[in-house]
């Protein structure tokens, strides 16, 4: 009696563990699709401003401990509520850090759907963006959803993506590119009246971080002097202020800059007849190597004030680790160590 009990024993367990192992196979080859994107269902792409046209691609993956063994097409459509949906998760009522639909001019997507090829584990979106004049203090987003599909199974949490589109240039992208900057101030008199200038105060060093982004094409844009960058809409109409880089027209490597207000920023260029000028500080940037690294560098010279009470002559050296990028480097040169 108890052999008997020990061989129906043994086959329920070997009936159960032939069950679990069909359940498992079929869970571990099943095929699933979804948008290739973050944890809140976003992904970003960095064009060049420095292109009229730029090519980029949303990815769709198909998992599965299997290839597909056909076709699987898969449709989708803009859909405008995702974005809602997002800033009102993220931001609530704070309107001013509200993410918005990239305009239909700046980019075209000529087909929306998408095949997976038999065999094959990704299939691709082609988008073509338009990149001038995007601004760096806006988040662009393209929403799509995923409507219609066939011969495979939805990530039912990946259906979605706001595929959002920033942009760059030679010297910064639109997240903020960190440069080193080894400066010097001096507190100085009002220098838009038009008298001679004098110093009211020593000379202090002030080495740290500088914040660079994008603004156009051959424009970037920062704060003056050791000023604390802030995202704040009128923060950066007060003191913001934008380096313009001109051509190397002389051949030298070499390229002359032009320094301007984004709208409230009492700033001057110092220039080479002035008696404060400083010809280390000659405001210009070069790719330079120094025998060790090879750094993006500006150098620089102004007279500033934020507030028209407090004005300064500012002098500073700021540089970043040269990494080359094709999208944005053409025309661009290393000026070589000499010992």
């Amino acid at each position: 009696m108890k052999f008997r009990y020990i061989l129906a024993a043994a086959a329920l367990f070997s009936f159960v563990a032939c069950n679990e192992k069909e359940v498992f196979e079929k869970e571990q080859y099943k095929n699933i699709f979804g948008f290739v994107c973050e944890s809140d269902n976003t992904k970003e792409k960095i064009v060049s401003l420095h292109l009229e046209e730029a090519t980029t691609y949303v990815s769709i993956s198909m998992g599965g401990s299997n290839t597909i063994s056909q076709d699987v097409t898969i449709n989708f459509e803009e859909d405008a509520s995702l974005i809602d949906a997002y800033n009102s998760s993220n931001f609530d009522t704070d309107v001013a850090k509200y993410a918005i639909a990239l305009p239909q001019d700046k980019y075209d997507i000529e087909n929306y759907s998408c095949t997976i090829k038999a065999g094959e584990r990704l299939g691709v979106i082609p988008v073509k963006v338009y990149p001038a004049g995007l601004s760096v203090d806006e988040t662009y987003f393209i929403p799509l959803r995923v409507t219609t599909y066939d011969n495979a199974e939805m990530d039912p949490e990946k259906g979605t993506i706001l595929f959002q589109v920033g942009i760059k240039n030679h010297w910064a992208e639109s997240t903020g590119t960190a440069y080193n900057m080894l400066g010097r101030r001096q507190n100085i008199t009002d220098f838009t009246t038009g008298e001679a200038i004098e110093s009211t105060a020593s000379e202090i060093s002030m080495p740290g971080t500088k914040y660079i982004y994008p603004y156009a094409n051959d424009e970037v844009r920062l704060f003056p002097g050791n000023e604390t960058y802030s995202t704040d809409h009128h923060k950066m109409e007060q003191m913001g202020m934008i380096i313009e880089i001109g051509e190397d027209t002389d051949s030298d490597k070499v390229r002359e800059v032009t320094l301007k207000p984004v709208r409230d920023l009492i700033v001057k260029m110092v220039e080479p007849s002035d008696e404060r000028y400083d010809d280390m500080y000659n405001n210009t940037y070069s790719i330079v190597d120094d025998g060790f690294n090879v750094y993006k560098t500006f150098y620089l010279q102004y007279y500033y004030s934020v507030d028209g009470t407090n004005f300064y002559h500012m002098k500073e050296e700021v540089r970043v680790e040269y990494k080359k990028d094709k999208d944005v480097d053409e025309g661009f040169e290393v000026i070589e160590y000499e010992e």
